[in-house]
């Protein structure tokens, strides 16, 4: 009798664990929902990671934290451009900038050019805060990618970029 699932736990270690010609032995009809596991893994994973890592001593979130940096890097964006830079939806960025606004972190202004945009920007207390914990942060980045040589970490961010369009695609389109 066949084994019928995805991937016997021991196949799919082998294919997790990069051995050459694994994945090859995982029938063409498993490989996307093999694909789809090791990402979600991955996702539950790294966000784990960040948790442990990076955000460490600041009390709010990952988004946040992505947030605060996005502003200081940019100076000021529009609701609009922050949500699409984060993939997050309108609700979603309004959350975020009214959480971090309560806290003294943002500031939201009527867009001089069209009174319906508003512009949101970090306060000088969350522009020092940041500034102190992103070298840290991008260290530990740094450290984490480094298991990467630079032509793997090239194809890796443009394999995940790939992904993420095609994702955004169906998503707008199943919307």
């Amino acid at each position: 009798m066949s084994d019928e699932r995805l991937s016997p736990p021991g196949s799919m270690k082998r294919v997790l664990d990069g051995e050459p010609g694994a994945l090859l032995e995982v029938p063409k009809n498993k490989r996307g929902p093999l694909a789809a596991a090791v990402t979600l893994r991955l996702g539950h994973l790294f966000s784990r990671w960040l948790e442990r890592n990076v955000v460490t001593g600041w009390g709010g979130t990952a988004p946040q934290l992505m947030l605060i940096v996005l502003l200081v890097r940019h100076k000021s964006l529009t609701m609009g451009e922050a949500a699409e830079l984060l993939d997050v939806t309108p609700r979603a960025i309004t959350r975020l900038v009214d959480s971090l606004e309560k806290e003294g972190l943002v500031s939201r202004q009527v867009s001089p050019h069209d009174k319906r945009v508003y512009l949101i920007s970090v306060t000088k207390k969350a522009e020092s805060m940041a500034k102190a914990m992103m070298p840290k942060h991008e260290k530990r980045m740094t450290e984490l990618f480094s298991a990467f040589t630079d032509k793997e970490l090239l194809e890796y961010i443009r394999l995940n970029s790939k992904l993420a369009s095609a994702l955004k695609k169906e998503l707008s389109e199943n919307s």
